[in-house]
């Protein structure tokens, strides 16, 4: 059974993942030196944004062991932003910071609910994109929380700011909800402009001697005098009238 729990203080202790527990994203560079514990970071970290702004992420579990998790918050959490030279200037531009795997490499099942997760928290904190900060295959020495290019274009982002390194890509959550509108919107548009019509019993202009128009013989349009209604009356009383009087 899989199910999605918010991430709490009480809960960084189950964040998987290759540098599992990290706090690559929580904190600034040091110069050498010692970071304190990163579970005592972390969880004061999570403590802080929960009340300020939202649970900043959430865990994946598979009958009750965590299998990952997905980090969210606004930029003005993440210290670590202000190394990148793309990292955006609006401080409440909501981040997808990282998603981990206890396996290393995420499937696409995982991938696919993880996203949907984000993608649900930031709408319902009324924002319509999120961002993210990229490495490309150059990226010398690349962070295990640094997702790769790749891997987030697979999930639906699009480059917004380019870089040769480490470029800022953008998800418009915007797009993936007016797609769906438009498409109700204009199938209901078009069931109502659908009407019953009746139907038409026409007569090939051929045989109208009424007619002065002669079809072409690629195309046999329908004769306005022959296909009248009291035309075809006087047809259906007159012609059989005459046959017989032949006989």
């Amino acid at each position: 059974m899989r199910e999605l729990r918010p991430l709490t203080p009480d809960t960084v202790a189950d964040l998987v993942g290759p540098c599992a527990p990290c706090a690559f994203w929580q904190t600034v560079p040091r110069n050498g030196r010692r970071d304190p514990d990163p579970l005592d970071l972390l969880a004061e970290w999570v403590a802080q944004v929960s009340s300020d702004w939202a649970p900043p992420g959430r865990i994946a579990y598979v009958d009750g062991k965590p299998v990952g998790q997905v980090i969210l918050t606004p930029a003005r959490y993440v210290p670590r932003l202000a190394t990148f030279p793309t990292a955006p200037v609006d401080p409440s531009t909501l981040m997808l910071v990282t998603i981990g795997s206890a396996a290393g490499r995420l499937d696409a099942g995982l991938c696919k609910a993880l996203v949907q997760s984000a993608a649900k928290d930031a709408l319902r904190a009324k924002v319509r994109t999120i961002e993210a900060i990229g490495a490309r295959p150059l990226a010398v020495a690349r962070h295990p929380c640094v997702l790769e290019v790749g891997f987030l274009e697979r999930c639906g982002f699009r480059v917004e700011r380019d870089h040769l390194i480490y470029p800022r890509l953008r998800m418009d959550l915007r797009t993936v909800v007016s797609l769906k509108d438009e498409a109700t919107e204009r199938i209901a548009r078009a069931l109502a402009r659908v009407t019953l019509s009746p139907t038409v019993h026409s007569v090939s202009v051929r045989n109208c001697s009424r007619c002065l128009r002669r079809s072409p013989r690629r195309s046999t349009p329908v004769c306005p005098v022959s296909a009248s209604p009291r035309y075809i009356r006087w047809r259906a009383t007159t012609i059989p009238s005459a046959m017989r009087s032949r006989v």
